[in-house]
């Protein structure tokens, strides 16, 4: 949905809208309306759509170029109610603060490490207990984090795009697992610049382990999503409470990815 602001682009406060540009996908098509009432208010229109399409709830709501010229509590006052953000280029990292700031409790976050000075992701956005961290899964840019940061993550499922770490790294990460780090983490996803040591034998050096066959497949769900995904194959390990966890390590011409997902009761299906 975008919502078409005039010819003289409003600034700063969300101002009654000159039209409004409705977009609903469809399986094979998409439909394209634009509908026109000029006393209308933003939060009028948003109420409107959600009675029409008897669809109460936001999703989500995505900051994006030219984002910083409106008013965050505007914004907020509005579109506060949905479960997940998503900061692409808004072009501000101190109106990327105040997004963060104001939508504190959402479930799911979606981040670029380019939203922050220096690239460098808030130690307090790690820590939060969010249902879904995607730091970068359209892969903008690379991602720089320590082995000490990763360790920090306190969501239950995350994805990591273009992340700068060793595979001896990711070896001594998974040996703290092990010992008891990161316990509210289900499902973690790593994609990494392959390198010189970007080698299974490397990550699982040291690690007892048992080697699933290829042709054997296990449903896994996540908390907060309602689809369940397949987990075919892959390495399984136990941490010292006995929790199993799976890990799927793939190679290919550029990248590196690994995988690892925590059997908690309530992730089998």
């Amino acid at each position: 949905m975008y919502w078409g602001i005039g010819a003289h682009g409003r600034k700063k406060k969300l101002t009654t809208p000159q039209s409004v540009i409705i977009t609903v996908f469809g399986v094979s098509r998409n439909t394209i309306s634009i509908w026109k009432k000029k006393d209308s208010t933003m939060q009028y229109w948003l109420e409107h759509l959600q009675d029409i399409f008897n669809y109460p709830k936001i999703d989500s709501i995505k900051f994006n170029n030219n984002s910083s010229q409106f008013d965050i509590d505007d914004i907020k006052e509005v579109f506060g109610k949905e479960t997940k953000v998503k900061i692409r280029n808004t072009g501000c990292h101190a109106f990327n603060q105040m997004i963060l700031q104001n939508f504190l409790l959402v479930k799911k976050l979606n981040i670029m490490p380019s939203n922050f000075p220096n690239s460098k992701i808030l130690k307090r956005i790690l820590m939060q207990n969010f249902d879904h961290l995607d730091i970068d899964s359209e892969l903008q840019g690379t991602t720089t984090m320590t082995l000490d940061e990763l360790l920090l993550i306190n969501s239950r499922k995350s994805y990591i795009g273009f992340l700068r770490i060793s595979a001896k790294q990711i070896n001594k990460f998974i040996k703290l697992w092990q010992k008891g780090s990161n316990p509210c983490m289900e499902h973690l996803y790593i994609v990494n610049l392959r390198s010189e040591d970007s080698d299974k034998d490397i990550v699982m050096k040291g690690i007892k382990h048992d080697v699933i066959p290829d042709n054997q497949t296990r449903m896994f769900k996540n908390v907060g999503f309602t689809d369940t995904s397949l987990v075919t194959g892959g390495i399984d390990i136990h941490r010292m409470d006995g929790t199993k966890a799976t890990i799927q390590i793939k190679k290919g011409l550029m990248v590196f990815t690994v995988q690892m997902y925590v059997w908690l009761d309530h992730c089998v299906v």
